[in-house]
C-alpha cells in the first residue's frame, strides 16, 4: 500500500528521538574517517608511486573527496532526522524516510513474519533501539525504524505482536 492510498489523517506523524543524530553522527565520522585514511595514507602513495599521470592537481582532487566525506557525515544526519517520521495505527506501520527521494511506506500487520529489536554497542550507549519488521514479500522485505528509545521500541514489537494475536511473531 502506497501513501497516496492511505485513508486522510493515517500519515505518519512521530519523530525520532533526537539523539540519533549523535549517535548517526559519531557512526558516520567514524566510517568517514576509516575511508579517508585508507585512502590518504594508503591509495595516496600508491598512486603517487604507480600512477604516472598523479601530480599536485589529483592531490587536490583526493584532498577535496576526503574532506567532502567528512563534511557529509557532518551534514547528512541532521537532514535525515529532520524528514524521518513513523507512526502504528490501524494495523499500519506508516514511515516516511530520504532526504533527497523520500519513501513513504505503509506495511500492514498482516503481512509481518516477524519483528525484531537491534540496538548495537553504540545505540546501547545512547539508549537507543531499532525496530526491524520482516515482511512478506520481495521488494523491501525487511523496514528498519531506527533512533527509538528501547521503552518505544518495545511498546511498538508489543503492539504489532498483539495485533498479530497469532504468536507468529
Amino acid at each position: 500500500m502506497t501513501a497516496a492510498e492511505l485513508p486522510p489523517g493515517l500519515h505518519p506523524d512521530q519523530r525520532l528521538e533526537a539523539r540519533v543524530v549523535t549517535y548517526w553522527v559519531l557512526g558516520d565520522l567514524l566510517t568517514a574517517a576509516v575511508v579517508t585514511g585508507l585512502a590518504w595514507f594508503v591509495g595516496r602513495p600508491l598512486l603517487a608511486e604507480h600512477w604516472r599521470s598523479w601530480s599536485d592537481t589529483w592531490e587536490l582532487v583526493l584532498a577535496g573527496a576526503c574532506l567532502g566525506m567528512l563534511v557529509l557525515a557532518l551534514l547528512v544526519p541532521p537532514l535525515a532526522f529532520a524528514r524521518w517520521r513513523y507512526a502504528y495505527r490501524s494495523d499500519l506501520l506508516l514511515l516516511r524516510y530520504g532526504i533527497l527521494f523520500v519513501e513513504e511506506r505503509a506495511v500492514p500487520v498482516r503481512r509481518m513474519q516477524h519483528v525484531d529489536l537491534v540496538r548495537g554497542p553504540i545505540e546501547r550507549l545512547f539508549g537507543l533501539a531499532t525496530l526491524v519488521v520482516f515482511t512478506a514479500g520481495n521488494e523491501g522485505s525487511a523496514f528498519r525504524v531506527p533512533g527509538l528509545l528501547v521503552a518505544r521500541a518495545q511498546e511498538l514489537r508489543d503492539r504489532i505482536v498483539e495485533a498479530r494475536g497469532d504468536g507468529r511473531l
